[in-house]
């Protein structure tokens, strides 16, 4: 995807924060405090992580789900910085890992227009800078000082647009890798065990097993007794205001596959900087993922149903790319509440009459997750990165497949 793709991508959701109340909540990383993330206790402490009073902090989590995804439910103060996100990875209930985004470009600038680029990155960029060498070395301080050391060098990923070193420090009895993206990005994830610091990948994925791996995501699709055919634990990562709509679906993508990088690492390898678009390049980064990931990423440049089909049965998710327009957007979110209330609900039928509505290729354009779909009732689920209220919403197969310009099919 071009440049000018990825802009209008990210304005279409812009738009869509303004005018639709799901996406109110974009604008708050983290949920209204509850408490407080312990910090430094919980960067040194695994004790800790199985204490009752931390895990409320997460709201509630499956004992049973291979994997799920929570944010912190309250702010975190750590190094003398507030952190912009923290979340949690779960794995059958139990708490594996921790990350904490201290320090984000996109999350500092919000978006930015093009034609605003380099006024603002001339005129804001320096005090981003500085902000960014002082969190960037308080907090490499700060976990030199809990570990007793300076920490080690790693090469977390040895190639490609992703290639990023780390530094690792042992932290009493837990592991924290810390990622420092030049004028980007400061965040550490702290885990239970030194491998899963030292990978991108998840144990499942790292042990080369393809029939566990594809057994693992298999069991991950859920048959509902409606007849929807849905992924369960499908993370979702609010993208606010930053211009990381598909980025953040990315991200969504790959960690549920195991790749454990972050909307904010696929961000500063795209060249989204200082909160512009321009000259971005998304779809190499999407390859560069998929490549990272051992993944094959097939590509069409049309949504097409019955590769979705066969790739959600197989447990994987679908990533599209599509036109966008805000009164489609209604429609859709107004007959998720409406379907709530009554599943007999059905969408307009994709007559001539209802495509006069479509959004053409003038509309804006957005990425969305497929996360199921209904062969019934000739409907695919899809998922947004505006957060919770819009996961899994409905769309008919022939307005998918007739508004869509891109999608991406990952598999073993």
């Amino acid at each position: 995807m071009n440049a000018r793709l990825a802009r209008l991508l990210c304005a279409a959701v812009l738009l869509c924060a303004m005018a639709h109340p799901a996406c109110a909540q974009l604008q708050r990383p983290l949920r209204p405090a509850t408490r407080t993330f312990p910090a430094p206790d919980a960067l040194k402490n695994s004790a800790l992580w199985d204490s009752p009073d931390f895990l409320s902090g997460w709201g509630a989590v499956s004992a049973t789900a291979p994997e799920e995804h929570r944010n912190f439910s309250g702010p975190c103060d750590v190094f003398g910085h507030k952190a912009y996100s923290v979340r949690g990875v779960f794995e059958r209930g139990k708490l594996t890992g921790i990350t904490v985004v201290m320090l984000d470009s996109g999350a500092w600038f919000g978006f930015v227009p093009d034609a605003d680029a380099k006024r603002v990155a001339a005129t804001k960029g320096p005090q981003f800078t500085a902000l960014y060498k002082q969190a960037a070395a308080d907090v490499e301080r700060g976990l030199a000082a809990l570990a007793g050391n300076a920490g080690r060098k790693a090469v977390l990923v040895d190639k490609g647009l992703l290639k990023q070193d780390a530094l690792i420090f042992h932290t009493g009895d837990l592991w924290t890798r810390l990622t420092l993206r030049d004028n980007q990005l400061v965040k550490f994830t702290v885990t239970r065990t030194e491998p899963d610091a030292m990978s991108p990948l998840s144990a499942l994925r790292r042990s080369g097993k393809r029939e566990e791996q594809a057994r693992t995501f298999a069991s991950r699709v859920v048959n509902a007794p409606n007849g929807d055919r849905l992924l369960a634990g499908v993370p979702i990562f609010t993208q606010g205001d930053r211009a990381y709509c598909g980025v953040a679906t990315l991200a969504m993508e790959m960690q549920f596959l195991g790749l454990r990088l972050d909307t904010e690492d696929y961000a500063g390898a795209a060249g989204i900087k200082f909160g512009s678009t321009y000259h971005s390049d998304i779809r190499a980064v999407f390859d560069a993922a998929a490549d990272v990931a051992k993944l094959k990423l097939a590509r069409t440049t049309q949504f097409e149903f019955e590769k979705a089909r066969a790739a959600i049965d197989a447990g994987i998710p679908v990533i599209v790319f599509r036109h966008w327009s805000q009164e489609r957007d209604f429609l859709h979110g107004a007959f998720a509440e409406r379907f709530q209330k009554d599943p007999a609900a059905t969408l307009p039928k994709p007559d001539l009459n209802d495509r006069k509505s479509w959004p053409t290729k003038e509309s804006f354009s957005h990425s969305s997750l497929i996360t199921g779909y209904n062969l019934a009732r000739r409907e695919v689920i899809f998922t947004e990165s505006w957060g919770e209220r819009v996961r899994n919403r409905r769309m008919r197969i022939e307005e998918m497949e007739g508004t869509s310009y891109m999608a991406y099919y990952p598999h073993l």
